[in-house]
C-alpha cells in the first residue's frame, strides 16, 4: 500500500467512476484499475462494487477511505510545512493551571512573525507524558510530590525525559467567596470533611496520578470534570471545595478564595522535556515567561 493508492481510492469515491477518476488523476484507466486490484488483494478486502453505471464503496472501502483521508491530510500538512508561507506551531500539555495563559500570550506576541498556532492543552498526567514522549508537545507541565515522585522519576529515566523544577508549592483549598470556611486563615482536612469535593478527572488505568493535591474523600460526594471552567462553576455554585497549587492570576481570583491547607505536603511544579529534542528558543522563552509570572504573583496569588 502506498500514498498514491490512497489518492486513487479517494478520487474514485468522489467521482463514482474509475474512468472519471483516471482522467482527473492523469493516469490510464487500466493502470488505475490494476493498482486498486493490487491494493484489494494486499488488504484482503473488496473496496469497490463495480458496475456498468460506475463504482460504489463497499463497507470495507468506506472504512479504508476514512483512514486514508487522515493520512493524506497529514501528508499535505507535512508538504505545507516546508513551503515559504508556512508558520510554526507551539504546543504545551499541562495540568489545569490558570497561570499559564499569560506566559502563552507573551510568547505568542514575541514570536508572531514565525509562529501562527499556539496550543495549550489541559489534560491528564498520562497524556502529558505521552505528548512529550511522542514529540506532540514542546513541553509538559506537572508537579511531583511524595506520592508520585518515585514512579514518575523512574518513568523519566526509562523514557529519556527530563523534569526541571520551577518551584515548590503547598496545597491551597479553592472555595467560593461566601463559603462557610472562606474566612479561615488555614484549613485542616477535618474541616473539609462535611463538604463535597471537586476534582479533575484522570485515567482509570496506567499512570493515574491525580493533579488534585488532596485524596478522594471516603464518605462524601465527589464531582469530576476535565474542564477548568466546569470546576470553577461547581465551586461557585455550591459549598464544594477543590485543591491545587493555588497559582491563580486571572479573573478566577475574583470569584474564589485560596486558603492554605494545614500541614500540607510540598509539591514541586516543573516542566518535562524530551532529551531527544533540542529545546527551541520559543520553549526557552516560554519557560522564562512562566518563571516571571510565578515571581510576580508570589505575593498576590500564593498567599
Amino acid at each position: 500500500m502506498n500514498f498514491q493508492q490512497c489518492r486513487y481510492v479517494e478520487a474514485i469515491a468522489k467521482t463514482g467512476s474509475f474512468s472519471e477518476a483516471a482522467k482527473k488523476l492523469f493516469v490510464t484507466q487500466p493502470n488505475l484499475s490494476s493498482s486498486i486490484k493490487e491494493l484489494e488483494i494486499e488488504l484482503g478486502v473488496q473496496l469497490f462494487i463495480r458496475s456498468n453505471t460506475g463504482a460504489r464503496l463497499t463497507d470495507d472501502g468506506y472504512d479504508f477511505l476514512k483512514y486514508a483521508k487522515r493520512i493524506l491530510g497529514e501528508v499535505e500538512l507535512l508538504k505545507e510545512r516546508y513551503q515559504g508561507s508556512y508558520k510554526n506551531s507551539f504546543t504545551i500539555y499541562a495540568h489545569h493551571y490558570d497561570f499559564l495563559s499569560i506566559p502563552l500570550l507573551e510568547i505568542a506576541e514575541q514570536f508572531n512573525n514565525d509562529f501562527q498556532h499556539f496550543h495549550m492543552v489541559e489534560t491528564t498526567t498520562k497524556k502529558i507524558l505521552e505528548s512529550v514522549l511522542s514529540f506532540e508537545s514542546d513541553l509538559g507541565i506537572l508537579y511531583l510530590n511524595d506520592d508520585n515522585r518515585h514512579v514518575l522519576e523512574r518513568y523519566f529515566s526509562q523514557h529519556n525525559l527530563t523534569f526541571t523544577p520551577l518551584g515548590d508549592f503547598p496545597t491551597r483549598i479553592f472555595l467560593k467567596k461566601d463559603h462557610p470556611l472562606a474566612k479561615e486563615e488555614v484549613i485542616s482536612k477535618d474541616q473539609l470533611s462535611p463538604y463535597m469535593q471537586v476534582r479533575f478527572r484522570q485515567e482509570t488505568s496506567g499512570l493515574t496520578f491525580d493533579e488534585d493535591t488532596l485524596d478522594t474523600p471516603d464518605n462524601r460526594s465527589v464531582f469530576y470534570s476535565n474542564d477548568r471552567g466546569t470546576v470553577m462553576n461547581l465551586l461557585c455554585g455550591s459549598n464544594a471545595y477543590a485543591s491545587g497549587l493555588g497559582i491563580v492570576n486571572s479573573f478566577i481570583k475574583d470569584q474564589i478564595v485560596l486558603i492554605p491547607l494545614k500541614d500540607s505536603d510540598i509539591h514541586t511544579l516543573g516542566f518535562v522535556t524530551n532529551n531527544h529534542k533540542e529545546k527551541s528558543p520559543i520553549a526557552q522563552a516560554f519557560i522564562q515567561a512562566v518563571k516571571k509570572s510565578l515571581a510576580e504573583n508570589e505575593d498576590d496569588s500564593l498567599l
